[in-house]
């Protein structure tokens, strides 16, 4: 849960009044059903980064990325509960016929490796592809419900 607390207090773009008035950052919430309007801001340039995520709880972490006009996905083991999800990502991918490959961006993992392992599910989607299946994982492979709420990071 530190991760989570983290990214939101780093990337938070909500604010909310706390007690004694301060100001606490705090992520965008949506539901999944709602994962297509966040990729067409980040489709029209219009998120702060060249990135999304979605996250539940830290755990069910997936990113969304844009190259070339297509979308990518990619799912970063930063703690060891999370690396179990690496190898039923791999399984989900080969299934619907994804390319996959392992990478990292030198994050340091809240465990014994050196750098996090960020796996890449190369889908190439258009937005409408990429919120089906982005849906999908959420689903299938984190057991998340429709009404699940998401904070929306960077």
């Amino acid at each position: 849960m530190g991760i989570l607390s983290g990214i939101l207090s780093f990337f938070g773009k909500v604010k909310t009044a706390g007690k004694l008035g301060s100001i606490i950052p705090k992520a965008k919430q949506i539901e999944i059903a709602q994962l297509a309007d966040e990729l067409k801001l980040l489709e029209d340039g219009k998120t702060e980064f060249d990135l999304i995520g979605i996250t539940s709880n830290g755990t069910d972490c997936i990113y969304f990325i844009i190259e070339n006009g297509k979308f990518q996905i990619e799912f970063e083991a930063l703690t060891s509960e999370q690396v179990p999800y690496l190898e039923s990502l791999i399984v989900f991918a080969g299934q619907n016929e994804f390319e996959t490959e392992m990478t990292t961006y030198g994050n340091k993992p809240h465990y014994k490796l050196e750098e996090a392992p960020v796996l890449r599910i190369i889908t190439n989607s258009p937005l409408d592809k990429t919120a089906e299946i982005g849906q999908r994982i959420q689903k299938e492979i984190f057991n998340n419900a429709d009404n699940t709420k998401y904070d929306v990071v960077p």
